[in-house]
């Protein structure tokens, strides 16, 4: 009776350290995907517009904070920016929906910025410090006068 106990208490610590040993997860190595859902590449923008901008974040861990700004692809002089902006999502989300509006200026008598090439540059981060970057090329133009 005492060898059936034996073998028993061994069987179930081995079945236990198995169990306990398996993870069918595999190691998150990369930083969450990134996309900008409503806008094609190239897409053309006028300045005095709304640029309206729905990003899609998913990651296996979590993704907890992202970041846009926008820019000339070419560093045109007199170029329209958007300083980085970051955003806490304040928790962790393996799918979240983000909606971003940048208002694009209006030709004034004071400013006229370059028409153009640009890119919107997204950059999120996920719990493990994993940081993916995604660009997206716009065109920003005037309306033309009539």
């Amino acid at each position: 009776m005492k060898f059936f106990k034996q073998i028993s208490l061994l069987f179930l610590m081995t079945s236990a350290f198995t169990f306990v040993g398996c993870n069918n997860e595999d190691p998150d190595t990369v930083g969450p995907t990134i996309e900008i859902t409503n806008i094609p590449d190239n897409k053309e923008f006028k300045f005095g517009e709304d640029l309206f901008m729905n990003f899609m974040f998913t990651d296996q861990t979590g993704v907890y904070e992202y970041s846009f700004e926008i820019y000339s692809k070419e560093s045109l002089p007199k170029e329209f920016t958007v300083a980085e902006k970051v955003f806490d999502l304040n928790g962790y989300f393996n799918e979240i929906n983000q909606k971003q509006t940048v208002l694009l200026p209006s030709k004034s008598s004071t400013e006229t910025y370059a028409e153009g090439d640009y890119v919107i540059k997204v950059k999120a981060s996920d719990i493990n410090q994993r940081i993916s970057t995604y660009y997206k090329p716009i065109r920003i133009v005037y309306p033309v006068a009539e």
